[in-house]
Parts: C-alpha cells; structure tokens; sequence
C-alpha cells in the first residue's frame, strides 16, 4: 500500500513538469505496469505449465495454516511483480513449488526468511551458494575466483552470505610479511544453507 502511494505521488510530480510530464508519466508508468503484469502473467503460466509437466500430487492446502500461506503468497506475489532478473523469476517459482510441496505450518518464519535472503541476494552470491553446496570440505576464500570477477567482490558476497547464516568461516592462517599481513579464512555452507539451497535454488 506505502509503496502504491508512493508510485501515485511520484507520477503526479512527474506529470507536473511544465510541457512534457504528461507525456512522460504516460510513458514511463503505463509501460512498468503493463511490465509487471507480464511478469506476473508469465510467472504463474510456467509455474503451472511446469507442475503439470511434473504430474506430482500436492499436499492439501488444508494442511497450511492459512494465515501464514497467505502472508508468504503475497509477498512472493509483490517480489515477482517487481523482480527484473529472470533468473530470479525462476527461483522464485522454485521457492513456490517447494512451498506447496511442503506446507507453511509452524515453519512461517524459516520460510518467509528464505523469500527475504532470496530477493536480496544477487546472482552472483547465488552462484556462490550453490558452488558451496557442492563442496564436500571447507574451501579457501582465497581460492574461490570467477573470471572477470574482482576478488574483493567475491569475498564481499562472501561476507553477505555469512551475515545471512548461509555459510560459516574459520581461520585458516594468518600471514606477517615485510608488505603487510593477511588472514586467509575457509568457507564452507552451513546447514541453514543447505536447506536454503534445497528449498529455494535447487531443482
């Protein structure tokens, strides 16, 4: 709703500009609306073309707790609306399908944290996420690197996915030198990670 209002605000300050608001607004809003219709449009049109495909019979929604299904559908409705990324549209309806799969009951708040950790992370840290999931030991954050990618950038990400309890690091070694010192750490993915992996990114 705050943010509804705010959209109107916004469009009416846009249409205010002397000579070309008007047309401005008419191009700017009538296209991100009819942009999130599509989104959503074509969200749940795969979403249903993909659970058809899959032919799994899924638990009855009596067995949600109603409130809570609710809460969690319409925030992943307003996340979907304003998502850009495909590949976070597709999580998106990963995160779906498991909710249906295994119903929102006593289990509200792992689940709305996952929707929350999976619209904030970028794909980037996504990619991390499952890169850890496949490692069987820890890893030095020294050795994680992706062409084209800045080091500091993978170790910032890192640092994202700890702050959210994804993943876990321990000390590795501590380096004294003539140019400086350095704390070289491992990593590895913690079990809340793991189910955060299982239920929102792998499919």
């Amino acid at each position: 709703m705050k943010e509804e209002k705010n959209s109107m605000v916004l469009e009416a300050l846009v249409q205010a500009i002397p000579y070309v608001g008007g047309s401005l607004a008419t191009i700017y809003f009538g296209r991100k609306q009819e942009k999130r219709f599509q989104r959503l449009e074509r969200f749940y049109q795969e979403l249903k073309d993909e659970i058809e495909i899959i032919g799994e019979q899924l638990p009855a929604i009596s067995l949600h707790n109603p409130d809570e299904l609710t809460a969690i559908l319409e925030e992943l409705h307003e996340k979907v609306e304003t998502e850009h990324l495909e590949i976070k549209r597709k999580y998106y309806k990963e995160y779906f399908k498991n909710t249906l799969k295994q119903p929102v009951n006593g289990n509200f708040e792992e689940r709305k944290l996952f929707l929350d950790i999976l619209a904030d992370l970028s794909p980037l840290q996504i990619e991390l996420v499952i890169f850890l999931s496949k490692q069987s030991q820890p890893i030095s954050i020294k050795n994680i690197r992706k062409p084209g990618i800045e080091q500091s950038l993978i170790i910032g990400s890192i640092n994202r996915l700890k702050s959210y309890g994804i993943v876990e690091t321990m000390l590795d070694s501590i380096v004294f030198g003539s140019v400086g010192s350095a704390i070289n750490e491992n990593v590895k993915i913690s079990n809340f990670g793991l189910r955060f992996h299982l239920f929102c990114i792998d499919d």
